[in-house]
C-alpha cells in the first residue's frame, strides 16, 4: 500500500530530475524527501538546486533543511506541505 512509503531518498549522481519527473504519481504518496542537490554542473546536464527546488515545490514540498558541502553539491530535506488535498499521511 502507498502508506508503506513515506520517505524517498534520491542520490543518483546528477540524475535526480529524471527520477522526480518519472515518479509524479509516487510523489503523491511521499511525505519526506532526502535528495542530493548540485550547485555546479558536476555531472553533464545535471539539474541544479534551483530547478529541483522549484519542481519539488510544484509537487507540494518545502525544503526544511539542507547542507552545502562547498564542493558544488549538497543534500536537502523536503517535507510535504500539510494541505486538505494531500494524499500522503502526515503524523
Amino acid at each position: 500500500s502507498h502508506v508503506d512509503f513515506n520517505l524517498l531518498n534520491v542520490d543518483v549522481q546528477g540524475y535526480e530530475m529524471h527520477v522526480y519527473k518519472g515518479a509524479i504519481e509516487t510523489l503523491k504518496n511521499i511525505n519526506w524527501i532526502l535528495t542530493e542537490v548540485n550547485f555546479a554542473e558536476l555531472y553533464s546536464g545535471c539539474a541544479k538546486f534551483k530547478e529541483i527546488d522549484e519542481f519539488l515545490r510544484e509537487q507540494g514540498f518545502v525544503m526544511k533543511t539542507g547542507i552545502d558541502t562547498g564542493c558544488g553539491w549538497g543534500d536537502a530535506f523536503y517535507e510535504r506541505q500539510k494541505t486538505s488535498g494531500t494524499v500522503g499521511v502526515m503524523p
